[in-house]
Parts: structure tokens; C-alpha cells; sequence
């Protein structure tokens, strides 16, 4: 072997050396600026509650601003996109709703919505439940559903997210009703709308229906979950009165794919000592939301397990693509 090429190989080895250092170096000392967390919806719903709350934890506990950024829009393409754009360095996140989670049941996605992001950690659960008008002369699931059928051409849902579309055509499939789905832009919308009485049913957060619920403007039927709602403990759930309609909710920080695995941990670990169980998670949970707590494993079996179940469901009521 030549002295030259000797050289040349002790310089390669020398070089990747140093950034594996520098690399190994950047980890550790992350986070070193300011950081963002986009959000897919506009301001002052559940994931920006929770995405607002996460992020002054981690600002108070790390050093570094967290910033949160709402990019609305396109079904949270807008969003996704400006995450997966950047480098997968732990400075941009996403604050990952459920209902994105239901998009591949709708379209033709121009990411993996598993492969292409790296789960950090499910912060906060969103119990759904079934409201309707509360003048509406109905006071049980069954009242409903003989109310919906003795009006097959009057009965409408409203829906903001796509997790909340498939949940009330399953509901509506396996009830036997016929029911028109209206789309909003935003889940107040909704809310205004099925409270004015120009929409029949509904499945809505729970964080969101209380309000409306306590002040006796809706009715609250049924949960749509595994199990009771903390927020509602007298009503039933739809799997209790023999319908498997689970649209609960979730919220939870993911990055990009390729997030070393160090900074997903070091954000976890940091969020499980300042944020979970703590006075920012309780005011969630204050608020109508239920408390999460799943590390990075844990989040991305689940993110895979609800990609299949929607596609599932997509599949059997027959939703037919497109594109976005």
C-alpha cells in the first residue's frame, strides 16, 4: 500500500470520526435554539391546548424556547409537510392529531403517514361522545335511532376531522339510519351548527361537549371508547349497547423519520418528569381530556394499529380515494 493511499483511507477515517462526534456532540446538546411545534389546526382546540402546554414544559425545563406554530389546512398536509421538509434534527415537531391517522382511509397519501415520522411521545386522550340538539325528543341511543329512522331524510352529522367522518358513517351503518355527512373546517363549526339545530347528531370531544352539554344547549347519549368517559361516568358506552364505534381521540409530538433516537428519548424523559402528571397536563384533563402517557414505542404501536383499523373501516364503507 502506498504512503498516498494510506493517507487518503486515515483521512476518510479521520473525517467520519469527527462527525460522528459532532453528531454525537449536537445530540447531547440538544436542544441548543429554538425549536417549533407545528400544529394542524387553528388555534384553541385540544392539539393546540395540548401542544401549547407540552411546549412551555419543555421550554421551562430545557432552556430553549418551544414555539408553537398553527399551519391549518388541507387535512394537515400543510402541516406534515412543513416537518418533513426539514431536517429530522429535533427543531421542527409536529404536534400529530388522531384524525391524521384516519387520512389514509380517504386518500392517497404523498407520505408514509408511519414510515416518514418518528413518534416522541401521546400526550392526552380525547373521549368522544354522541350529542345531539338538546331539543330534539330523544334521550337515549335508542330514542335516536328510532327518532333517525322515522326521519330517513332529515338526519345529518357534522364532521371537522376524519377519524370523526368514519366514526359516525360506522354508527350510522350499524344503527340501520340513513344519515347526510356535512363537512366543516373547523370543529366549532360543528359545534354551532348541531347546537342552532341545523344538524341532527354528532361525535365530539369530550373537552368540547361539556360545555355545551352542562349548559343544556346538546344531550349527551353515548361514549365512543373502550371504555366510560371521565368526563361522562353515568353515560354508557356504544359498545355497551352492542355497537363497536370507537372514535376516541388522541394528541401526540412526533418528528420526522430519522429523529435520532436519543433526542425522542431526551424529549420523553423530560416530559414524563415536568408535563405528565403535572399542573400543564392537569389543566387538560381539567378541561374535558384525558391524560397520555406513551414513550416512543408505545406511540408508534399505536400509530401503526390506528392507520390499520381506519383503512379497515375506510374499506368497509366503501370510501372511495382520491388525492391530495
Amino acid at each position: 500500500m502506498s504512503i498516498g493511499y494510506a493517507t487518503r483511507i486515515l483521512a476518510v477515517a479521520m473525517s467520519a470520526t469527527c462527525l460522528s462526534t459532532a453528531s454525537s456532540r449536537a445530540q447531547t446538546d440538544y436542544p441548543s435554539r429554538l425549536v417549533k411545534i407545528i400544529v394542524p389546526t387553528a388555534a384553541g382546540g385540544a392539539t393546540d391546548l395540548t401542544a401549547r402546554s407540552a411546549g412551555r414544559a419543555l421550554s421551562d425545563a430545557l432552556g430553549q424556547t418551544f414555539l408553537v406554530e398553527n399551519r391549518p389546512g388541507a387535512h394537515g398536509l400543510l402541516a406534515a409537510n412543513a416537518v418533513l421538509r426539514e431536517k429530522p434534527d429535533g427543531y421542527t415537531l409536529l404536534m400529530m392529531a388522531s384524525s391524521q391517522s384516519a387520512l389514509p382511509a380517504f386518500y392517497e397519501l404523498p407520505y408514509d403517514p408511519i414510515g416518514d415520522f418518528s413518534p416522541i411521545a401521546l400526550l392526552s386522550i380525547a373521549p368522544v361522545v354522541l350529542v345531539v340538539n338538546a331539543s330534539l325528543p330523544v334521550s337515549s341511543v335508542t330514542d335516536f335511532v328510532r327518532y333517525a329512522k322515522q326521519h330517513p331524510r332529515d338526519v345529518t352529522f357534522g364532521y371537522q376531522a376524519n377519524g370523526t367522518h368514519l366514526s359516525c358513517a360506522l354508527l350510522a351503518k350499524l344503527t340501520g339510519i340513513e344519515a347526510v355527512a356535512v363537512p366543516f373546517a373547523a370543529s366549532a363549526q360543528v359545534a354551532t351548527e348541531l347546537v342552532a339545530g341545523r344538524l341532527t347528531f354528532t361525535l365530539m370531544t369530550t373537552e368540547q361537549a361539556k360545555v355545551h352539554v352542562d349548559a343544556g344547549r346538546l344531550r349527551a347519549l353515548a361514549t365512543a371508547g373502550s371504555r366510560r368517559a371521565k368526563a361522562f361516568p353515568d353515560i354508557p358506552t356504544l359498545a355497551e349497547l352492542g355497537y363497536n364505534v370507537d372514535g376516541t381521540g388522541w394528541f401526540g409530538l412526533v418528528g420526522a423519520a430519522g429523529l435520532p433516537r436519543s433526542i425522542a428519548d431526551k424529549l420523553y424523559a423530560t416530559l414524563k418528569q415536568h408535563y405528565i402528571g403535572k399542573a400543564g397536563q392537569a389543566a387538560l384533563v381539567a378541561a374535558g381530556l384525558e391524560a397520555g402517557d406513551e414513550g416512543p414505542q408505545e406511540f408508534t404501536n399505536r400509530l401503526k394499529s390506528e392507520v390499520a383499523r381506519w383503512m379497515q373501516i375506510g374499506a368497509e364503507l366503501g370510501i372511495q380515494k382520491g388525492k391530495l
